[in-house]
């Protein structure tokens, strides 16, 4: 059994243990303060999306070693081709879960459009087509991947990956003798401001540069973490062994095994595994304020960059007519933090208007109406579902929409 099983194992453990003092009430508690994480930790995981027919076998790794890979999504290049490279973001990939099949794939730029537009309203019939899948339909474009995942659940300043992606940008460049146009999830704009501060030259062979969610100044959501861990340590007080010994012994080998395979380490459910990776290096650099944020490197002078962010806002009803907005950003990072030091920006707003009372509520908590940290077309990790997203970047990248058929 690996450490992930056993991990697994002593959480089921703790739920049926029966020792003196640690009655059914508190093994209640204990068992309500994981649904918790699970809850919160919810919120960062990437829902699966369709893996892009067009999926060629990997070239070379940059870094055996860091388990990097660049990915080519043609089967031939030229090299006057203009190239667009794919950066994804924390805890996420550029894989499919299958190579050669039409699995489901963690991939954002591989998600097939759900939404028209930030009203919530449903993709025409034949529109479903990914960013991707468009991307591969312009001709003369070749589109490639930089996959970090398993190094994602680290922090891209310390991880070794900004040199790959650096490297990979390089070898890109060379192949189709032009520049590179690179459009990035999340923690991928991160990525790259390191790869150009550790690569100087490289700027000179980047085109535009689109970034999509990208927590400049931090994820509010990842502070959020380290109070539910709080919350969790009051609620185990009485429980020292567990609170002192196990808890912790569970989260280091959880996010030990993460630093080496972001996707498939620590063998334990999804949100619990998230919940936890959120107090481990990755995303501990990304919560607001850290000190790795405040050291995060500028843009290179002579550089455009696109931000694209989503602003989820929910309209509260207060009585005689009166409502209040709340302002959710994308459920994970806001608006202010994914539009930080561009040159350019574009904001895809979300309106989901309430019904009073606990009927507002219980709509949202029961999926009926989407909105962040509960899914809708302008969460974070579902954000290249909405075609209105999907044109932005295309249109930044001067590129007119593409009808693809999905």
């Amino acid at each position: 059994m690996d450490l992930g099983r056993r991990s697994r194992a002593l959480v089921r453990a703790v739920l049926r243990v029966r020792a003196p003092g640690f009655r059914r009430r508190s093994r209640w508690r204990f068992a309500v303060a994981l649904a918790t994480v699970a809850v919160l930790a919810s919120t960062a995981t990437l829902a699966p999306a369709a893996a892009s027919s067009a999926f060629a076998p990997a070239s070379a790794p940059v870094s055996a070693a860091a388990g990097d890979r660049v990915i080519r999504f043609s089967d031939a290049v030229d090299t006057d081709a203009r190239a667009v490279l794919l950066v994804h973001g924390w805890l996420s990939t550029t894989l499919p879960a299958t190579v050669g099949a039409g699995a489901f794939a963690r991939s954002p730029f591989a998600r097939p459009v759900q939404w028209r537009d930030g009203s919530g309203a449903r993709s025409g019939r034949g529109m479903s087509a990914s960013l991707q899948q468009r991307l591969e339909a312009i001709p003369g474009t070749a589109v490639y991947a930089f996959d970090y995942s398993a190094n994602s659940a680290g922090w891209v300043g310390a991880n070794g990956s900004a040199d790959n992606l650096a490297g990979a940008i390089r070898t890109i460049a060379a192949s189709v003798h032009g520049p590179v146009d690179i459009v990035t999830h999340s923690m991928g704009g991160l990525a790259l401001r390191y790869a150009l501060r550790d690569a100087p030259d490289v700027a000179a062979l980047v085109g535009q540069v689109v970034t999509v969610g990208t927590p400049t100044q931090g994820s509010d959501i990842a502070n959020v973490a380290v109070d539910i861990a709080a919350a969790i340590r009051t609620t185990m007080s009485t429980l020292p062994v567990l609170q002192n010994l196990l808890l912790p012994w569970i989260g280091a080998v959880c996010n030990n095994q993460l630093a080496s395979d972001a996707l498939d380490g620590c063998d334990l459910p999804p949100v619990i595994r998230t919940g936890i990776a959120a107090l481990g290096p990755g995303g501990t650099a990304l919560r607001a304020g850290s000190v790795d944020l405040a050291d995060l490197p500028d843009w290179p002078p002579g550089l455009r960059v696109h931000a694209i962010a989503g602003s989820a806002v929910v309209s509260l009803p207060l009585g005689r007519g009166a409502t209040w907005d709340v302002a959710l950003g994308d459920g994970l990072v806001a608006e202010t933090s994914a539009l930080a030091d561009a040159d350019e920006v574009t904001v895809v707003t979300c309106r989901t208007e309430l019904e009073p009372g606990l009927a507002g509520v219980s709509s949202v908590l029961s999926g009926e109406v989407a909105a962040p940290p509960f899914g809708g077309a302008c969460g974070h990790d579902a954000i290249f579902a909405n075609l209105e997203v999907v044109d932005a970047v295309l249109e930044a990248l001067g590129q007119a929409p593409v009808p693809a058929r999905g």
